[in-house]
């Protein structure tokens, strides 16, 4: 049966037929739930539905494991925060087709690439690059939804990238490396009214620099060096008294200057 992509691979995102309305992404959508796909013994294509009865059967018999797989399907969703602080994403992309009748040879095919996330609040901007010859090749959709109509008579295949808000970064893989980007293709899909596939990725919002912060404190905090400023004025004044007294008894001598220290900073 089709599976998740993983987030480490999605230039091999499995083309599944178009069965979700994309107009409205539900992040509590379970797409196993009306996946889709060829069977893996007989080929024959088969829909996979959610049997209630015994998931109500499961939970009774395996209270705790189920509680355990039910609060790890809700960080993939990203309505819980996981272990470390993770946070879960579902992503369609896909493109949906229809062909245009033409003359003889003259079809054209009619397609609208789109980019779907459950979380479409950390989403900075979707960046596309189209084949060289549309104009303009290359695309920024900083609105939801993401996606783009196009008119033309052969596929090809489209890279995107989907940049987070600040502070949020995308988790590629499970050492931990993040970056603002990830990397997605998809190719053309112009078998009956288009096709989509899903990934499953993590996020994790970025915590502050504690140093920045201390930095920040101190720089906002009271001027310390104030009364110090104020002391070293009196003195300099004071100095300033003794050499002018001093003047009249010793005209012939050398005075040094004195230079005030600027307080460190």
């Amino acid at each position: 049966m089709a599976q998740w992509a993983d987030v480490s691979s999605t230039n091999r995102i499995q083309h599944v037929f178009l069965d979700v309305n994309v107009n409205d992404f539900d992040p509590n959508y379970v797409p196993s739930f009306d996946l889709e796909t060829n069977c893996p013994m007989c080929r024959t294509r088969t829909t996979a539905s959610s049997d209630d009865a015994l998931a109500r059967q499961l939970e009774q018999k395996y209270p705790t494991t189920y509680a355990e797989r039910r609060a790890e399907d809700e960080v993939d969703r990203g309505s819980r925060v996981g272990e470390g602080g993770v946070e879960g994403v579902q992503i369609l992309i896909g493109n949906k087709h229809r062909l245009v009748r033409g003359s003889e040879d003259d079809n054209q095919h009619d397609w609208t690439f789109f980019v779907r996330t459950s979380r479409p609040d950390i989403v900075k901007e979707v960046r596309v690059d189209l084949h060289p010859t549309f104009r303009p090749p290359r695309l920024t959709l900083r609105n939801p939804p993401y996606e783009i109509r196009r008119l033309g008579w052969g596929y090809f295949t489209i890279e995107a990238e989907i940049i987070l808000k600040e502070p949020y970064s995308w988790v590629l893989d499970n050492t931990g490396t993040r970056q603002p980007g990830l990397p997605l293709t998809w190719t053309l899909d112009f078998e009956d009214r288009g096709g989509q596939g899903r990934v499953r990725a993590k996020v994790k919002r970025l915590e502050a620099n504690p140093t920045n912060v201390a930095a920040q404190s101190l720089a906002n905090g009271p001027d310390l060096e104030d009364e110090d400023e104020e002391e070293d004025a009196d003195y300099e004044a004071a100095e300033d008294d003794e050499e002018s007294s001093s003047d009249d008894d010793d005209d012939g001598e050398d005075l040094s200057e004195y230079l005030a220290t600027p307080p460190r900073r």
